[in-house]
């Protein structure tokens, strides 16, 4: 933007509260810039805040209308580079009763900043309480004998200031990089400065993930915050160093990963006082889901000459206090979707993967590699049921789902360890007590893996390979795909709770997908007359538990809801009626299809007591349809191509069958 020019960067025709971020850059200007920040409320006050050159200034304002930005001191014939975001939320007045109004949340607020002019270099004022997650990763440049460090800073408004000092020379070399999160309530003003560090060749990441404290009289809104960014490249570590810790009672999923070639001391302090300690080896990952952590703590002892990287990884929510809790507020589960990578040290031994502290519910994504020989035995540990133990010969993908997880380990039974790794994708929800005292409805877990995660190992011919089981009956939608080279078949075997089955044989580059109620195992079989070929198999799944029959009249059925799954068949022979997907129950549906190959396709919907619906697409043109109560959808390859390729992405909705009064549960 040029100098002295004023850019209206945000606009509403209602007043709207919420966070706006200016960041001025300092490439490209001389030293001396600054811009001026200007947020306009609704009753004319504005608000104006002078940001320097290579800083940053963050608002949190309600009633806003519009905000500016100007930035001076600079000649006429130099431009100056600005970066503004925002998180805003429309302001909404409660109705007569008790109806509260949602709270502001941003929880995706990053920013990176560097060679800054002025202190402190990281500015964010409220004008009302939030409560928030505060991630920071210091990357300095120093002279080790300066003691170099950075201050944070957290001002609130009726509790005490928080003021925590983070040393930055924790190795014997002149650069280092931090990480430290901070999770905080009541904040009022937070900043952060550093001294002794050279600011021309340092840096900070920050992730503000916060959200609007509840009124008293209103139930509490968690706040849930997620993230897996943060870095840590001592060369020489020598000291304790605090990577998190926590002024609010929080629970979550925490996940370490030690890139060292020494090992990493774990230690997690609880607000009861308790404490854990884990020793994480070389290149291995230990994850752990726990209530009230304080602090955590880690240690490193990598080799007297070996730099490493070290990985945090979490998901957190808050945990609203008794006392302030009314009496008619239903618990919030916690969901979380975190993915890592670990590999194991030694043969013989169990390694505790992950280790829960409180039962949670979901699927677990394993992906196993390892030479063919290679024997591994996964245990599975539940809370009050027994235990789930899988043996995997050579390279397996796989998903599990079951209730009460309790936590995950794995042994490596032979082989070598320094070939071998394991990848683990959690879809978990923590487990959550009813309220006795009013009616709160069960919330289904939900899961959603797309075929990223698949493809890529080779399975053996003429053997069952279960690719997904669960413990429990689930609804869902599982899209297969033989992802095989010619003349190898795959026969994929849906096994149901009532002891049914159905089958479905695919050719190679073929795919199906299916819609049903019950499920508890996919598996697969290869078959070809080539004894050397191997098979490969890609699927997506979106499933989702079944609530139990709830005895409470106002709780109303959660429908499956897919966001986005994608399937698609090659080689369909012309006039072959081919069916691509199939439901147990009525669907609505928004379903996009492609000619891949081909000149055109007929496609055909068939529908729970409603007629079908036909409609034609043709090659290098997609078309989108929406139908509902779908059954079946099949496509016809034209007879213009003697074969042709089909594909189709879906976003889908249950259709419920309500009775009594259906506008409560719209």
């Amino acid at each position: 933007m040029n100098f002295n020019e004023t850019v209206t960067v945000w606009k509403s025709t209602e007043p709207a509260k919420g966070s706006f971020f200016l960041i001025l850059h300092p490439q490209g200007m001389s030293g001396g810039a600054f811009a001026v920040f200007k947020i306009i409320q609704a009753d004319g006050t504005t608000i104006s805040r002078t940001v320097n050159r290579g800083t940053v200034h963050v608002l949190t304002v309600d009633n806003a209308v519009e905000a500016t930005v100007q930035v001076q001191n600079g000649p006429p014939d130099q431009t100056a580079l600005v970066e503004f975001m925002y998180c805003d939320l429309d302001l909404v007045k409660a109705k007569e009763g008790n109806c509260c109004p949602p709270p502001l949340v941003c929880d995706q607020f990053s920013g990176f900043i560097f060679h800054w002019e002025a202190q402190p270099f990281l500015t964010w004022e409220t004008f009302f309480p939030v409560k928030g997650t505060l991630a920071f990763k210091f990357l300095a440049s120093f002279d080790p004998a300066a003691h170099p460090s950075a201050t944070i800073k957290v001002e609130r408004f009726k509790k005490p200031d928080i003021v925590r000092n983070i040393p930055l020379n924790v190795s014997n070399t002149n650069r280092c990089e931090i990480p430290f999160v901070l999770a905080v309530d009541d904040i009022r003003k937070v900043t952060v400065t550093a001294s002794e560090i050279d600011p021309s060749n340092s840096s900070l990441s920050f992730i503000l993930c916060h959200q609007e404290e509840s009124a008293a009289s209103c139930c509490d809104d968690p706040l849930k915050c997620e993230a897996g960014l943060i870095f840590f490249h001592p060369e020489l570590p020598s000291q304790d160093i605090k990577i998190w810790e926590s002024l609010i009672p929080v629970k979550g999923t925490f996940s370490i990963t030690n890139g060292y070639d020494g090992t990493l001391t774990l230690n997690i302090a609880f607000d009861n006082k308790k404490t854990f300690e884990r020793i994480i080896g070389s290149g291995e990952t230990f994850t752990i889901t726990a209530k009230e952590v304080k602090t955590i703590t880690i240690r490193l002892n990598p080799l007297p000459t070996q730099s490493g990287s070290f990985i945090l990884r979490y998901c957190i929510q808050d945990m609203p206090l008794q006392k302030t809790c009314k009496a008619s507020c239903c618990p919030t589960p916690l969901p979380c979707n975190l993915l890592i990578d670990s590999g194991i040290n030694t043969l013989g031994e169990k390694i505790p993967l992950w280790i829960s502290k409180i039962p949670t519910d979901g699927e677990l994504f394993f992906e196993i590699n390892g030479q063919p020989q290679y024997r591994t035995k996964i245990t599975i540990k539940r809370f009050g049921k027994p235990d789930i133990v899988r043996t995997i010969e050579g390279e397996k993908i796989f998903v599990i789902r079951t209730t009460d997880w309790k936590g995950v380990f794995a042994e490596l039974i032979n082989g070598d360890p320094s070939d071998y790794s394991i990848r683990i994708v959690f879809c978990i929800q923590e487990q959550v007590c009813q309220n006795a005292k009013t009616v709160c409805c069960p919330e289904p877990v939900k899961c959603e893996f797309d075929d990223s995660f698949f493809g890529g190992i080779e399975y053996p011919l003429n053997k069952n390979i279960v690719i997904w089981e669960s413990t429990e009956p689930v609804k869902g939608t599982f899209a297969i795909f033989n992802n095989t080279l010619d003349g190898v078949d795959m026969t994929v075997k849906i096994q149901y709770m009532n002891g049914c089955y159905g089958t479905q044989t695919l050719k190679s580059k073929e795919g199906f997908m299916i819609t049903d109620k019950g499920i508890i195992s996919v598996s697969v079989r290869f078959s070809s007359e080539n004894p050397d070929a191997r098979g490969d198999v890609l699927l997506e799944t979106c499933t989702q538990s079944i609530e139990k029959q709830c005895q409470k009249d106002n709780c109303c059925p959660h429908p499956l809801i897919c966001q986005s799954l994608f399937i698609d068949a090659n080689n369909i022979r012309r006039n072959q009626k081919y069916l691509l997907w199939h439901s147990g129950f009525p669907v609505e549906a928004i379903m996009q299809f492609s000619v891949d190959d081909g000149v055109s396709a007929t496609i055909i919907i068939e529908r729970y007591e409603k007629s079908p619906i036909t409609d034609t697409i043709h090659f290098d043109r997609s078309k989108v349809l929406a139908a509902d109560h779908i059954k079946n959808v099949f496509v016809k390859v034209n007879p213009e191509s003697r074969t042709g390729s089909v594909s189709m992405e879906v976003c889908m909705l249950e259709q419920l069958p309500l009775k009594g009064d259906e506008n409560q549960c719209l």
